[in-house]
């Protein structure tokens, strides 16, 4: 029998992508959108192709959502919802609550009971010091709140497994999100400078596959509940994976270091999953789009 997933985030980079794959391996799939979203092109066409297996449940307010979800069954609830910026401003902090904790949790209390994995996504960013939970910015801020009210419901039904996944940064060929490697490759088509906070950069990026194979471990595996973290080995050093980049290549990558305060992230104490390892290497997939 087909085991049914319910998600949120669907209609962002890294739910889309993780919707895609599932369908594909045969799983049911309901999704929870808020009503703008009817329109979009992507997931009609995944509705269209799959109309067996992929069903969506649009809501314009929250206090549609009780209603809608009251009769669905769900195995497995994987929360990819999320509204991510690097910094706020005072208008915005009711969007990331609203986004961040209070549309996952009203979720989380309606299935809490009935499902039998919850999968939910923080950030490295939550451990600005390694460990303890002093956080980067106001989303991280979120992220802690939101995994503090997932363990609350792990109290309240013994029967599940919750899980909290994080990593520090993520990446695919079709990010078109303004971080920085996506601008750099959007910089380097159009022969712009991209401006790089400092020239000691380093960053822990997986691609969004490594991403999607943890979460397909976490649904087979009956893994201990708590937070497990994603990550390389090492840090990219951007500044060389440039300079290495630049050697062999025609058309240069262009980049003006800033002398701006840069903090090196520390190593974490968060366990690594058990059975992952990430297969995709940033640098390679670099070189082959410059080539």
């Amino acid at each position: 029998m087909k085991k049914t997933i319910l998600l949120t985030g669907t209609s962002g980079f890294i739910g889309k992508i993780f919707l895609k794959d599932v369908l594909r391996k045969g799983f049911k799939v309901i999704d929870i959108l808020r009503f703008k979203n009817k329109k979009n092109k992507d997931l009609n066409l995944l509705r269209k192709n799959f109309p067996r297996s992929y069903k969506t449940i649009f809501f314009k307010n929250n206090s549609e959502i009780k209603k809608k979800l009251n009769k669905i069954k769900p195995d497995y609830f994987i929360n990819f919802a999320t509204l991510y910026r690097n910094t706020h401003t005072y208008s915005e902090i009711p969007n990331f609550i609203n986004s961040n904790i209070v549309f996952p949790s009203l979720i989380l209390d309606l299935i809490y009971s009935k499902v039998k994995k919850i999968i939910n996504f923080g950030t490295m960013m939550q451990h600005l010091d390694g460990k303890n939970y002093i956080s980067n910015n106001f989303y991280a801020s979120t992220k802690s709140a939101m995994e503090m009210i997932t363990i609350y419901y792990s109290h309240l039904n013994r029967n599940i497994k919750f899980y909290n996944l994080k990593f520090y940064e993520s990446f695919s060929e079709q990010d078109t999100r303004e971080k920085l490697i996506p601008v750099l490759i959007k910089n380097y088509k159009k022969n712009k400078k991209t401006k790089i906070i400092s020239k000691k950069l380093e960053l822990n990026i997986i691609h969004v596959k490594d991403i999607i194979k943890a979460v397909e471990i976490l649904l087979k595996k009956n893994y201990q509940s708590g937070s497990y973290c994603l990550k390389n080995s090492r840090n990219i050093k951007i500044s060389s994976m440039i300079s290495e980049i630049n050697k062999n290549s025609l058309k240069k990558i262009k980049v003006k270091y800033l002398n701006l305060k840069y903090k090196k992230p520390k190593k974490n104490k968060i366990k690594i999953l058990p059975g992952w390892k990430p297969s995709i290497d940033i640098k390679k997939i670099l070189k082959e789009i410059v080539k």
